[in-house]
């Protein structure tokens, strides 16, 4: 029986091909030539996508007014009789986003009403400063004493590339000034009467406290923003005056 079993695995042994006896243990294949995997830090990561786009175009630029509403401003400073001229685009070297696209320059807002030193602006600012001018200043001038004729305005800050002041933020937006949206007014003038300076005059119960505040109230028909004497410590000597855009047409009167 032994010796059956001894032939029969020899019988087997000489069925197996020699190629098979002798071939070493199989392992896995390998790639060819370059296609070996580089090392993790030799692989360039993918550039991260561009999530904000390109910069906004500037504040001022983003203000621009379309042909159409520029003409319809101008013919209105016309009807008006406006003294301006239209200059070139105005930029600041120090803040891009200051800056006015189509900036008129302004010497009188009414033929015989002369601002001081003459004012650069949008062409908005110089309408909604010739209706004031025309619908409400002079006639609350004329319930003053004697009834003196408005014949100018002394001004403060026009044009200027700067943050907004006293408002108590730690980091203020830019001012309405450095788009040529405001204006400040510090006296008015008249013709055969002594200037009128726009400073505090709580509970004086005069006429002049009763203009003040007359021409002040007036100006937020035509403007969105109106400070003066009491709003802030900024404005204690001058009434300012701007056309910043706010949602729903909010107006901010103080």
């Amino acid at each position: 029986m032994i010796r059956s079993g001894a032939i029969l695995l020899a019988v087997l042994v000489s069925l197996t091909p020699a190629a098979a006896q002798d071939r070493p243990p199989e392992r896995p294949l390998e790639p060819p030539g370059d296609a070996t995997p580089a090392p993790a830090a030799d692989i360039a990561a993918p550039e991260p996508p561009e999530m904000f786009g390109p910069p906004p175009p500037p504040a001022w630029w983003m203000l621009r007014e379309t042909d159409e509403d520029f003409a319809a401003c101008k013919l209105a400073l016309s009807y008006l009789g406006t003294v301006h001229a239209e200059q070139p685009p105005l930029t600041d070297p120090q803040d891009p986003d200051c800056g006015i696209a189509r900036p008129v320059r302004v010497d009188r807002i009414l033929p015989d009403l002369v601002l001081e030193g003459g004012a650069v602006m949008r062409c908005d600012t110089a309408r909604g400063l010739g209706l004031w001018a025309r619908d409400f200043l002079r006639p609350a001038a004329a319930m003053l004493p004697g009834a003196p004729r408005v014949t100018g305005l002394q001004l403060g800050t026009t044009y200027d590339c700067r943050p907004r002041i006293g408002t108590g933020e730690a980091r203020p937006k830019l001012s309405e000034h450095a788009l040529g949206n405001a204006i400040d007014i510090a006296a008015i003038l008249f013709d055969g009467a002594e200037p009128l300076a726009i400073q505090p005059r709580t509970d004086t119960g005069d006429l002049a406290e009763a203009f003040q505040r007359t021409i002040r109230a007036a100006g937020c028909l035509f403007f969105t923003t109106v400070l003066g004497p009491g709003a802030n410590e900024a404005h204690e000597d001058h009434l300012h005056l701007d056309i910043a855009a706010r949602r729903g047409g909010w107006r901010l009167c103080q």
